[in-house]
């Protein structure tokens, strides 16, 4: 009896060890094929994010000129100052938030105008762009691709992640710094 559990444990030890160091059908990815994947996949994703932005541009027949960022941007109101906005500058603004379904998220219509130091303040990152291409009293549309706004994780309230936003602004005043 002694002799036939020995020889059972030693077949299982041996059965198990055969199976361990077998090799799978497919070699597994490298972290260089790794990035490469998540690379191409971001790619992607911008391309139709960027088609979807144009669509957009394109069946409201607006006129907008696109950055290197990828901020659109267009004049609406023009103001009687030539007082331009740069860094460091205290913004105050009356905004509007838009889905591209056009979709109204948020206006300062509902609260109060927002007051932010540009290059500074808490406000989406491409807000502190656009908001330079204006002077006191100017009014423009602005689309923001998601890594301009909110980006991968939305503002965990109205905009889901990843979404392109356009946004409607009136620079009321500027305060140099």
């Amino acid at each position: 009896m002694k002799y036939w559990t020995l020889a059972l444990a030693s077949g299982l030890m041996l059965l198990s060890c055969e199976c361990s160091t077998k090799k799978s059908a497919a070699p597994a990815e490298t972290l260089e094929e790794r990035s490469e994947r998540r690379v191409e996949a971001r790619r992607d994703f911008l391309a139709k994010e960027r088609a979807s932005i144009e669509t957009y541009i394109t069946e409201r027949e607006l006129k907008m000129e696109r950055t290197g960022t990828g901020l659109y941007y267009s004049l609406l109101e023009s103001g009687s100052d030539s007082i331009k906005i740069v860094t460091m500058d205290i913004v105050e603004m009356e905004i509007k938030t838009f889905s591209l379904t056009g979709e109204l998220l948020y206006s300062s219509d509902e609260t109060e105008p927002q007051i932010f130091k540009v290059d500074q303040g808490d406000v989406e990152i491409g807000i502190h762009e656009a908001v330079k291409y204006l002077g006191l009293g100017d009014k423009g549309r602005f689309i923001l691709p998601s890594h301009l706004a909110f980006g991968v994780a939305g503002d965990q309230n109205k905009v889901p992640p990843m979404t392109p936003l356009v946004y409607e602004i009136k620079i009321l005043s500027i305060k140099k710094s």
